[in-house]
């Protein structure tokens, strides 16, 4: 009986993915046979018809220490992966069967992921170094509690069939997975958004700048825009460069500010987050005496609305955003209230 192509590549797929329980079953005599009439009479055994030898892997640093279970944002490392796939000649055998006259046909093709399984994304990995082919340098760039980095390695080879002077391609395969969790060193990114009972508005929001910056502190750019920022030119952008993200970051009242009126009532939100998960328990805004160290709020913290005229005012009052991730990594940052 000759079978189809795609019944065979359905069946290459359930050998390689490790469902023994399955593979021992004749697909015509389950239950679900029914469902699949295009099986019927089709045996699918427990390793591909055609030889495909799956060889061992093991990844490790570049030091020849296994892979830690805990890494960090931002941080590179060299992986080296080891197996016989890179080896001068192939294996003589797969499945205990016989490879008659096998020989690499190709180089290895390797390829490099860090996988978050929270977000159910897959990053691949990749470097303009110049590095041997079975190395590779792995940045984990998103914090995740459940990571994994992975290896997939294949190589084409040859060997000889029954028939004198006939030959057959396939490919040897290698791959790995290395379960990791990635701490989060990124303290967030919270800005502010402030609208009165005119209608004008002004808002500051912030991007990390250059972005998985290494090594510490992160830096980030602060973005201001609206009437309340620039009256002349609402839709302009202001952008301060390079303030260093965390516990003190200061606009000059000379760069931007925020202006309002004195009986002025203030509708605040704030905007942005973290590049993980940011600790809401611990978000406090609101207007506050001076700027740097820890914000001295002036009124009641995290309200929705302030009037202006309700508070004893500083000279130099300031909006303030202080947020932490649940990591503990602290963003406080100060932005002059001019009052007019």
């Amino acid at each position: 009986m000759k079978i189809n192509r795609s019944i065979l590549l359905v069946a290459v797929i359930v050998c390689l993915s490790g469902a023994p329980a399955l593979l021992a079953q004749d697909v015509a005599d389950t239950k679900n046979s029914k469902d699949t009439p295009w099986l019927e009479g089709v045996t699918i055994g427990p390793h591909p018809t055609e030889i495909s030898p799956v060889l061992p892997l093991k990844i490790y640093l570049e030091n020849g220490e296994p892979v830690t279970a805990t890494l960090t944002e931002d941080i590179p490392l060299v992986l080296v992966a080891e197996s016989d796939i890179f080896a001068s000649t192939p294996p003589v055998e797969a499945n205990g069967e016989e490879i008659p006259n096998p020989r690499w046909i190709r180089n290895a093709a390797v390829s490099w992921f860090f996988i978050d399984w929270e977000k159910n994304k897959n990053f691949s990995a990749s470097t303009t170094q110049q590095l041997a082919l079975n190395q590779m340098v792995v940045t984990p760039l998103q914090p995740t509690k459940k990571g994994a980095i992975t290896c997939y390695v294949g190589r084409k080879m040859r060997y000889d069939l029954p028939e004198p002077g006939k030959t057959r391609g396939t490919f040897a395969n290698s791959s790995v997975a290395e379960d990791v969790q990635v701490l989060d060193i990124t303290p967030p990114l919270c800005g502010l958004e402030i609208a009165v009972d005119d209608g004008r508005s002004g808002t500051f929001w912030l991007d990390e700048n250059p972005p998985n910056k290494y090594p510490l502190p992160k830096l980030a750019d602060i973005h201001f825009s609206g009437a309340l920022i620039q009256e002349s030119d609402p839709d302009e952008i202001i952008t301060i460069q390079g303030l260093e993200l965390g516990l003190n970051m200061v606009v000059a009242p000379e760069q931007a500010a925020i202006n309002v009126a004195a009986d002025a009532v203030l509708k605040i939100k704030v905007n942005g987050g973290d590049n993980y998960k940011l600790d809401n328990s611990n978000l406090k805004y609101g207007v506050c005496s001076g700027a740097g160290g820890e914000p001295v709020p002036v009124g009641e913290i995290n309200q929705s609305e302030i009037k202006l005229s309700s508070l004893k005012l500083p000279e130099d009052p300031y909006l303030y955003v202080d947020a932490s991730d649940v990591a503990g990594n602290r963003q406080v940052l100060f932005v002059p209230l001019k009052i007019k």
